[in-house]
């Protein structure tokens, strides 16, 4: 497996591999955070690929690695409230939000990424849950296409949570209801995450014949 760690809290994004890894790709991330190593050793890896990050304020250096898209992540583009992290407080403050759609149209230019890694307080619960199953976000009425998740799946009972979470009673349930019989990922990787604690899990695609070619998912299954 590929191991990009963040150096933060003892972070790491695992993923499995590209076949050659002078290919062109796409990585997205969802919330960068200041914090942006991972990013660093990826690019490192796999120079071809491009790197985007999508952060209303606190993009740290990314430029330095990828294109930045100054913009909050949602559903439609409009102004929302955010929880943001400041001097290590959490505040929520408005900004400018965009749909995923829009950010994979007009910066990305392509709604087939390979890697997507997201940690947004929470929300990323709300986002992934349109991938799969009936969800307004999934490759059959969008042709939006992740051939590997890296999540923060965050405690939902946590202080800042996102009040669109609270409903959600822990994240092994909503891995549970992720992986229901219509959705195109399985794990591949899951660990507690921080004294909360939070849940980090990778997610693959398994249906989608680019992710096959790109990965060769098939190959780890049958040498298992």
């Amino acid at each position: 497996m590929d191991n990009f760690p963040n150096y933060l809290n003892d972070e790491n994004k695992i993923f499995l591999p590209l076949i050659n890894r002078n290919e062109e790709c796409k990585w997205l991330t969802i919330g960068i955070g200041d914090v942006t190593n991972s990013e660093k050793l990826f690019k490192i890896k796999y120079p071809n690929c491009a790197v985007y990050g999508v952060e209303p304020s606190a993009a740290g250096n990314f430029s330095n690695v990828g294109t930045v898209i100054p913009y909050g992540i949602g559903f439609n583009d409009n102004d929302a409230k955010i929880s943001m992290k400041v001097n290590g407080t959490y505040i929520e403050q408005n900004f400018k939000v965009l749909s995923l759609t829009t950010v994979l149209d007009k910066y990305i230019h392509s709604r087939f990424v390979h890697y997507l890694t997201i940690d947004i307080e929470g929300f990323e619960y709300k986002i992934l849950e349109q991938l799969v199953g009936s969800g307004n976000l999934t490759e059959e009425k969008t042709g939006i296409v992740f051939c590997q998740i890296d999540a923060e799946l965050h405690n939902p009972q946590m202080h800042n949570a996102h009040s669109a979470i609270r409903n959600i009673l822990n994240p092994v349930e909503f891995m549970l209801n992720f992986l229901q019989d219509s959705s195109p990922f399985i794990p591949i990787f899951n660990a507690p995450y921080t004294h909360h604690p939070h849940q980090k899990v990778t997610f693959i695609n398994i249906e989608n014949p680019e992710c096959e070619a790109a990965f060769g998912f098939t190959f780890f299954f049958d040498h298992v």
